[in-house]
């Protein structure tokens, strides 16, 4: 276990959060379905594509967080919930960490992170509706929970120093270019450019 890594898609996050390739296809940011590599397979998909960020395992589990996200959650599921807990989790209202709920946290500031979020007494419900909050039953929200990764707790050359991994150098292809001249000015465009306007004169290219 302690050679297993996992990849980034580190081309964008949604929201605050780390994308990762999914066990079976596609990319998630729920860390308990994403696919764990051995080290050869995990350096040779970054080769392959180097915006695919190796992440030993261990580096990576010891920052999550717990996130809720809003895509597999109902106000009707909710209000059908017993709510044994007796407790509620308060979120605001229109307010989202890319698909994540965002909570009220101890000190009152708003966090997607569900370990710092309040948990009052289901009698404060009508508190916080009043004050147009909503609120979920505790027992509701955390079984639809999962583990998650803030993109900016990750620190790529720290995680693979401590895991003695240094990757290869990776051979960037050169950008083709067109020896088209522009036909206003005779500046040599690129591949896009023909496409467009002459950025130097503003004459049309396109084939």
């Amino acid at each position: 276990m302690a050679d297993l890594f996992y990849l980034q898609d580190s081309r964008s996050n949604v929201g605050s959060r780390a994308m990762f390739w999914r066990n079976g296809g596609g990319y998630t940011s729920n860390l308990d379905e994403a696919e764990l590599f051995t080290r050869e397979k995990a350096v040779r998909q970054y080769e392959c594509r180097e915006t695919d960020l190796p992440w030993p395992k261990a580096y990576v589990e010891t920052r999550t967080e717990i996130g809720v996200d809003s895509q597999y959650i109902t106000k009707s599921e909710a209000a059908a919930d017993r709510n044994e807990d007796g407790r509620i989790y308060v979120s605001f209202v229109h307010n989202w960490d890319g698909n994540d709920l965002v909570w009220i946290s101890g000190t009152g500031a708003p966090t997607s992170n569900l370990e710092e979020a309040i948990h009052p007494g289901a009698a404060e419900s009508e508190h916080y509706l009043k004050r147009g909050f909503e609120v979920w039953p505790c027992g509701y929200i955390v079984m639809r929970s999962r583990n998650v990764v803030r993109a900016d707790q990750l620190n790529h050359k720290q995680a693979l120093r401590g895991a003695a991994l240094k990757l290869p150098k990776v051979k960037r292809q050169r950008i083709r270019r067109y020896t088209v001249n522009c036909g206003g000015c005779g500046r040599f465009l690129s591949e896009r450019q023909v496409y467009g306007n002459c950025p130097n004169c503003g004459e049309g290219n396109a084939p």
